[in-house]
């Protein structure tokens, strides 16, 4: 009696994973979303936004790192 229980078991499961990964597979896990990204336009946006001010421009209140 136990062991048709332990088949079941183990039937039940290797469906739930089966399930699972197919549920994971088709609904759309492992999308880029940053496929649509123009990396020079990135770029460009970086280097404005971390280059360092000239030594001799006054720095605004508040305008520290």
């Amino acid at each position: 009696m136990r062991a048709w229980m332990l088949r079941v078991g183990v039937m039940l499961l290797g469906v739930m994973l089966l399930g699972g990964t197919l549920l994971g597979a088709f609904s759309g896990c492992g999308h880029d979303p940053n496929h649509d990204i123009n990396m020079d336009q990135a770029r460009a946006a970086a280097r404005r936004v971390h280059t360092p001010p000239s030594p001799g421009v006054k720095m605004m209140p508040g305008g520290g790192g």
